[in-house]
């Protein structure tokens, strides 16, 4: 009897096996482990790596060993080992945790037209690989016969190995048989690996000013599993406190991308990203959020196409107002004031209101704002505009409404991801800075994080991680879970979610959790990060 065993796999690495590379201060999720081979469908082979785990772009393979024993002798002379590999069923949309309505997003080829689940069907990678076919011969190891689907290679000292390259796109993956081909033998056992999955490995540099309470790192690399992206956060390196980022709103962005830009050790080592533990924006009002005016107001709109708009008057002079909180029928919303004009005769303020975006339909893009945002709707009290059609009923608030005005402070960020420019473009760039001295988190008189801080900010380092795939935010949809409870946490917390037809789901606000919705795991995999100018991945 001639049996094939696979005894290696270089460039697999099994999830909560410690890595030995990993950097000082790093705990990676996985690690090689001498004679893995998949078995229970769990391997990982990274994108953009080569064999030893570093970085090379557009590579991605394994290297594969058999072993082949005999217990009659001599094999033949020509003996050599056949090769297989074919791409399994992507079993992600079976996993029992995955809502129905987004299963077929992450797999439409086990879904018929309709959207019926069928059953699972192979060949459902989208990537491509960097070289055709995708066999690689080892030195000492003659190969031959190579087809896209299988190659043949020398066995040498009762050992053969092989290199197969897989595709870039994350959630890819491969099976690899290995066989005895030999004339005249009838029995030879042959062994294959379980299912090996692309993913992407990402080291996160956190930084954490002194004053700032840790964040909840942990829990971070969960909820991008389904994404096939894997986290590994350095230990914290603390730095000064700076109570401030900028002076106000309007400097903010600058003053935060400069001060990333300062920190970020690691900015422009391909496969690096960065999370700021930080303390406040900038400084609000004593009063934050003072009320302004309370009463009826009437809605009104103005202005054509894609510059059309809602707003309202409220009397006395009030060039501060920040944002309209309208009450009717057990509902209230809000909404941010875009400008506000003071007026004569009678003395008013026309506050013109900023309306909801929703971005539904994007796709995997190249890091840049441009693309991430190029299709919205935009949704005011009394209407929807979408590509500068105008159409009710928008959130449906009547024509005179009662209505709340406030000034500054009330709503300010509490977590950004600062952009860099290229030319005319501007791209998400990996940065993110988290403000943990926020007043929702921060109890200042106590001098400490309020309750649930960890589940708060974990939201906000999950939403703002995705942005460094160059993902937008307010998708609309709830997020890939069953039974459906909370909505994709790249939503606000003040906005209700869209149906299939793009309009609003009353009462769909403040249900944001820690999870994204199909779209945003679907399309987060088929991003090529190394294609983002802005992380200036070198």
């Amino acid at each position: 009897m001639i049996a094939v065993r696979i005894v290696d796999i270089k460039g697999l690495y099994l999830p909560g096996f410690p890595d030995s590379t990993a950097p000082p201060g790093t705990t990676r999720a996985a690690g090689y482990k001498p004679g893995y081979k998949s078995l229970d469908d769990r391997g990982r082979v990274y994108i953009n790596r080569d064999l030893d785990g570093q970085w090379a772009k557009n590579t991605q393979l394994v290297e594969i060993t058999v072993e082949v024993t005999s217990s009659g002798g001599e094999l033949p002379e020509r003996a050599r080992i056949r090769w297989t590999a074919r791409d399994p069923d992507d079993p992600s949309n079976e996993r029992p945790e995955v809502h129905p309505d987004w299963a077929p997003t992450l797999d439409e080829n086990d879904y018929d037209a309709a959207g019926d689940y069928v059953a699972p069907v192979e060949d459902d990678n989208e990537g491509s690989q960097d070289r055709a076919p995708g066999w690689e011969a080892v030195e000492g190891y003659a190969l031959s016969d190579a087809t896209e689907t299988s190659a043949s290679t020398a066995i040498v000292g009762g050992r053969s190995t092989i290199r197969r390259h897989m595709t870039d796109i994350a959630g890819d993956n491969v099976i690899v048989r290995a066989e005895l081909d030999a004339d005249g033998i009838a029995e030879a056992a042959g062994d294959e690996t379980g299912i090996m999955t692309l993913w992407r490995r990402i080291d996160v540099e956190y930084i954490r000013m002194e004053s700032a309470p840790p964040l909840p790192v942990d829990q971070a690399p969960e909820h991008f599993e389904l994404v096939f992206t894997q986290l590994d956060f350095t230990e914290a390196r603390v730095i000064q406190d700076l109570q401030h980022m900028a002076l106000d709103a309007g400097t903010l962005g600058e003053m935060a991308s400069r001060f990333v830009s300062e920190q970020f050790e690691h900015a422009g080592e391909p496969g690096w990203f960065c999370l700021i533990a930080a303390l406040e924006p900038h400084p609000v009002p004593e009063i934050p959020g003072e009320p302004l005016f309370s009463g009826s107001v009437t809605i009104l709109d103005g202005g054509e196409g894609e510059r059309r708009g809602e707003y309202v008057e409220i009397p006395g002079a009030y060039p501060d107002a920040s944002y309209v909180t309208f009450r009717w029928e057990g509902w209230r919303m809000s909404f941010s004031v875009a400008s506000a004009a003071v007026l004569d005769d009678p003395p008013r303020t026309r506050l013109w209101l900023a309306p909801h975006d929703i971005q539904n339909q994007f796709t995997a893009g190249d890091g840049s704002l441009a693309h991430a945002y190029e299709r919205r709707l935009f949704f005011f009290p009394r209407a929807r505009r979408r590509d500068g059609a105008w159409e009710p009923p928008g959130y449906g608030i009547p024509a005179r409404v009662e209505a709340d005005v406030r000034g500054p402070g009330a709503s300010y960020t509490s977590g950004m991801s600062p952009t860099i420019d290229i030319g005319p473009a501007r791209y998400f760039a990996g940065r993110t800075i988290l403000f943990t001295h926020h007043r929702a988190w921060w109890d200042p008189e106590g001098a400490r994080p309020r309750r649930g801080y960890e589940q708060a900010t974990l939201h906000t380092i999950v939403h703002e991680l995705t942005h460094a795939f160059g993902m937008p935010h307010k998708c609309g949809y709830f997020d890939y879970r069953t039974p459906r409870q909370t909505t994709c946490c790249m939503n606000y917390r003040s906005h209700w979610m869209v149906d299939a037809d793009q309009q609003l789901i009353p009462g769909t606000d403040g249900l944001v959790g820690n999870d994204l919705c199909g779209r945003h795991v679907k399309e987060t995999r088929r991003v090529r990060l190394e294609n983002n100018r802005g992380l200036r991945w070198r």
